[in-house]
């Protein structure tokens, strides 16, 4: 029996690795955002269910929560237009000579913004399930989503200008 459970450990290690490094090659630095983030959305779902489970004027819907697991779905579609962004404007940019820093910018942009709103998220559920929360915890959240946002405007030169 141990030694069929080391086998097994040994091969989800592997098989987790393997899919780590395949993140990394396309992710870089931002690979730890990326799996952030998917841990945050997972837990969004987890906390909205957990809030309609205690309360007593709601309960738990299956088509509720597909709902969410297909926002969660239509999240990672975002998270792969934004990378075919960053590819696409890398390709232009070696066709033109421009060298860029970053490959995946706007992908990092996007997860961190995705990232955000998922913690607002997770703490509203909490709330809703009467957590009370610390009120610095949603000011932070708030700054960070403004911080984000103001990134993404000062690389496409403002949001004021048409």
């Amino acid at each position: 029996m141990g030694d069929k459970f080391n086998e097994i450990k040994i091969t989800t290690v592997g098989v987790i690795a393997v899919i780590y490094a395949f993140l990394v090659n396309i992710f870089g630095a931002f690979t730890p955002l990326l799996v952030i983030t998917l841990i945050a959305m997972f837990a969004d779902l987890c906390t909205r269910i957990y809030a309609a489970c205690v309360r007593p004027d709601e309960r738990p819907e299956s088509k509720k929560v597909l709902v969410g697991i297909y926002k969660k779905i239509g999240m990672c579609m975002l998270i792969a237009l934004a990378l075919m962004v960053d590819y696409a404007l890398s390709i232009l940019a070696e066709l033109v000579g421009i060298s860029i820093v970053s490959k995946v910018i706007v992908t990092a942009l996007a997860m961190a913004w995705i990232l955000v709103r998922e913690l607002i998220s997770n703490a509203e559920n909490l709330q809703h399930a009467g957590i009370e929360l610390p009120s610095f915890l949603m000011k932070i959240l708030g700054i960070a989503k403004e911080k984000i946002d103001n990134a993404g405007d000062s690389i496409i030169g403002g949001g004021d200008s048409d």
